[in-house]
């Protein structure tokens, strides 16, 4: 996994998880803010938002070209990068550290 600039995203949190289990479950699918959110129950608009956002900035996701909204991928170094944040969140859990 390359190093994070945007640090936060592996820190564990429930619209977190989510966000992130969406993604991993549907890896070529595009996204737009809108069609995540309304996927995921109880996960804001904003958080999705931020998320997608520092994902972006972290070269995780790429831009889908020729799209009215921002539409937005997860890539290859991105899928590797979450599935290896939500493995250390899975082995935090069984061990009871926390992960930062």
């Amino acid at each position: 996994m390359k190093p994070l600039h945007a640090k936060v995203l592996a820190v564990r949190s429930r619209p977190r998880e989510l966000i992130y289990a969406a993604l991993l479950a549907e890896p070529g699918r595009q996204w737009n803010v809108r069609d995540l959110a309304a996927k995921l129950t109880g996960v804001s608009v904003e958080a999705v938002t931020a998320t997608l956002h520092l994902l972006l900035g972290d070269r995780l996701m790429d831009i889908v070209p020729h799209s009215r909204r921002l539409t937005l991928r997860l890539n290859g170094e991105g899928r590797l990068t979450v599935e290896e944040i939500t493995r250390a969140w899975s082995v935090a859990q069984v061990t009871g550290e926390q992960t930062r």
